[in-house]
């Protein structure tokens, strides 16, 4: 029984919605010349989203399941969503060279 689909199926593209500040800070600072917009120099709202996309693309992509019985089983699905496993890569990425920059 797959759980694949339902409301999950929009979260690599809220993902990837949600990375457009950090990938925009991101790529600023590193060129020299970080954005002025007060939104985006947020921690806040840098790491909020990157933590929304990255555990939104998460629950999309692993399901967890207590089955009743004797004895009681727990039950893991993983799908292979190829877009919901990049956008997952970059937020790590992205919250990985955030946190860098700021020690």
């Amino acid at each position: 029984m797959s759980l694949s689909g339902g409301s999950m199926s929009g979260w690599p593209l809220c993902g990837a919605v949600l990375l457009i500040i950090p990938t925009t800070f991101v790529v600023g600072a590193l060129m020299g010349h970080p954005p002025t917009w007060l939104v985006s120099q947020n921690p806040v709202v840098l790491l909020g989203s990157l933590g929304v996309a990255a555990l939104g693309n998460l629950s999309s992509l692993v399901h967890a399941k207590v089955l009743k019985g004797q004895p009681a089983t727990l039950r893991i699905d993983i799908t292979a969503s190829v877009a919901s496993i990049v956008v997952l890569s970059i937020s790590v990425l992205l919250g990985t060279l955030l946190l860098d920059m700021r020690l």
